[in-house]
């Protein structure tokens, strides 16, 4: 599973999509739609799910993307 950002006009949402192989290949399906981007990013509220998933692996490395 990986988040995606899916455009529609001007705005950007994400996904959290997953891969599947269906008869040799390769799918892709949506899991959850959480929003807008620009909303998610302003509220908080997408740091803090990413924030509560790390509490749940062991398995995380963190990656800051330069702005």
């Amino acid at each position: 599973m990986f988040f995606r950002i899916k455009k529609s006009g001007e705005r950007s949402y994400i996904q959290i999509v997953e891969n599947k192989r269906v008869d040799g290949a390769v799918r892709q399906s949506v899991i959850a739609n959480l929003g807008r981007a620009d909303e998610l990013a302003a509220s908080g509220a997408l740091a803090s799910l990413l924030t509560s998933g790390t509490k749940l692996t062991d398995q995380v490395v963190a990656h800051q993307r330069a702005r």
